[in-house]
């Protein structure tokens, strides 16, 4: 068996100085301090803005012994999509140059749904708030009985929708 020994001092003195560096990184490396911590981080929500109904086209006349669409524009302020499940509609009056229209006659079906589906409102995006036209159909109707005074009048309806957020 044959030992090898250094020759000179210089090599074995270089040696010792690279096993003693060696041994004091890994030293070093294992002696790292590690550290943790805990604390807490605060979220804030905001608050839902209330959306608005507006009147719209209707595609639909009303006349005597049939029923016509309401036509209808909702506005969300919100930024997250609504999807408005239903809308209910209230009370009719009808406008000012048609006063003598009896409006007894004018009846509504409410509420309204979408045959279920409902409407979605997009977000809000920016300064432009999400719109969506909706038209109610068949949703007013009236009897028989209305009178010439109802010729060419406007119906005003009054409207709630019931939302929510949505995907």
């Amino acid at each position: 068996m044959r030992i090898f020994r250094l020759k000179n001092n210089k090599k074995r003195v270089a040696v010792i100085a690279i096993l003693a560096i060696a041994a004091s990184v890994i030293g070093v490396a294992i002696a790292a301090w590690t550290t943790g911590g805990s604390g807490s981080g605060q979220a804030s929500a905001g608050s839902a803005t209330a959306m608005t109904i507006s009147a719209g086209t209707p595609s639909t006349s009303l006349y005597p012994t049939a029923s016509a669409d309401v036509a209808a524009a909702i506005s969300n302020p919100n930024p997250y999509k609504v999807h408005v499940s239903s809308i209910s509609l209230g009370a009719i009056t009808v406008d000012g140059g048609h006063s003598g229209c009896n409006t007894a006659t004018v009846t509504v079906t409410s509420p309204q749904d979408n045959s279920g589906a409902g409407w979605d409102v997009p977000a809000k995006v920016g300064a432009v708030n999400g719109s969506a036209n909706v038209d109610l159909a068949n949703a007013i109707s009236m009897t028989n009985s209305a009178n010439d005074s109802c010729q060419g009048a406007t119906f005003t309806v009054a409207l709630t929708a019931t939302g929510a957020s949505s995907n």
